[in-house]
């Protein structure tokens, strides 16, 4: 009884010791778990596909190398489309900035005239500040630079090998998926053939609908992003293409995600219009997001999938301090497919029918 006690008495300190030691794993070996946990990711959302293709009469390994090729060819595809936009906006940075400097030192004058008619002591503190602006200013643009093509060369290696390293994992994960899930019912199962096969139907079923789950919000982000587009294009904000893209993108980002976003076309508002017009753009973009979140995406999403909104916010800033942006785009999938394994989330019917008829594709090469 003494050793069960003693043992129950260190069950609680052994788990913080080794949460806080995958923690650390997580954060030091980010150059490689960022990218393989990427790699697994995009595979759980693509793997229903691979049952698609081995239905048209494909090899597992032909299926695997068909489904990544249109991958890479539609990423590519997609790069080579919007390159010279891209590099359009990167040409006026400087000028962009600029402006946003100017309206920034005119909203600055303003406030300093209000401060030195209505308080002395502000007005004292200005006249510091004026003394001491022309050296802070010239500070200020000399700390600010422009990555240069130097920069872009140094990183290209890492960059080439994050890539490399997406791109194995991501084929060899589909290519043996299936031994992967019969690998995992048997090690978790202790051997119970009940328990295997319940755990393998269990995490094919959550294959199916993190997929499921992220190609209706792909869409939903999809059309917001079209919808941002055509009024930002309405208003002559420039590059209107850019500003969909970016909504779209950074819409898979629960949260933090619009945030960055409105901050940005506010300040593009500021370098673009004048007055009250400025933020015409920002206040347009918020009534579609609040839209998107609050209408579209819960008649969509919510009778399949329901997640506390502290829980995704929690995944959401751990996996972004870990691994910044790439950080963000997993988290939420993550989680999913953590909570439906698990059994905490439990999905409607309607899904559980069409991932069953999934999971039945997954058979033991023994059998």
């Amino acid at each position: 009884m003494t050793d069960i006690a003693n043992r129950k008495r260190l069950y609680g300190p052994l788990m913080v010791i080794a949460a806080f030691t995958v923690i650390a794993a997580l954060k030091i070996g980010s150059a490689i778990l960022a990218p393989v946990v990427l790699a697994l990711t995009t595979g759980v959302i693509l793997a229903p596909a691979i049952s698609f293709f081995r239905r048209l009469g494909l090899p597992t390994g032909a299926a695997a190398g068909t489904l990544l090729l249109l991958f890479i060819v539609g990423f590519t595809g997609l790069f080579l489309l919007l390159e010279p936009v891209v590099w359009t906006a990167v040409e006026r940075i400087p000028s962009i900035w600029y402006e946003l400097q100017s309206s920034l030192h005119d909203m600055q004058d303003m406030l300093r005239g209000i401060k030195e008619v209505t308080d002395n002591v502000a007005g004292a503190i200005n006249l510091e500040a004026a003394e001491a602006g022309p050296q802070a200013a010239a500070e200020g643009e000399g700390s600010v630079q422009m990555p240069t093509a130097i920069d872009a060369i140094s990183l290209a290696p890492a960059i080439a090998a994050e890539i490399m390293v997406f791109i194995g994992v991501l084929f060899f994960f589909l290519f043996t998926r299936d031994q992967i899930y019969l690998w995992l019912g048997r090690t978790m199962s202790g051997g119970d053939e009940g328990e295997n096969e319940r755990i393998k139907t269990s995490l094919v079923q959550a294959e199916h609908m993190v997929s499921r789950y992220f190609l209706t919000i792909t869409l939903i982000n999809a059309c917001l992003g079209l919808a941002v587009a055509a009024v930002m294009a309405a208003f002559g904000l420039a590059s209107p293409i850019l500003w969909g893209l970016g909504a779209f993108t950074l819409n898979f980002i629960p949260y933090l995600g619009p945030a960055v976003f409105a901050v940005l076309l506010t300040l593009g508002g500021i370098v673009a219009f004048d007055g009250i017009l400025a933020v015409l753009p920002v206040g347009a973009y918020l009534c579609m997001n609040v839209t998107e979140g609050q209408f579209v995406t819960p008649s969509l999403v919510g009778k399949r999938l329901s997640v506390n909104p502290l829980a995704i916010f929690l995944s959401l800033i751990s996996f972004v301090w870990l691994w910044g942006a790439l950080g963000g785009f997993v988290a939420i999938p993550v989680l999913l497919w953590v909570l439906l394994i698990s059994g905490l989330l439990k999905p409607s019917g309607d899904m559980l029918v069409g991932a069953e008829h999934v999971a039945n594709a997954v058979k033991d090469p023994a059998e």
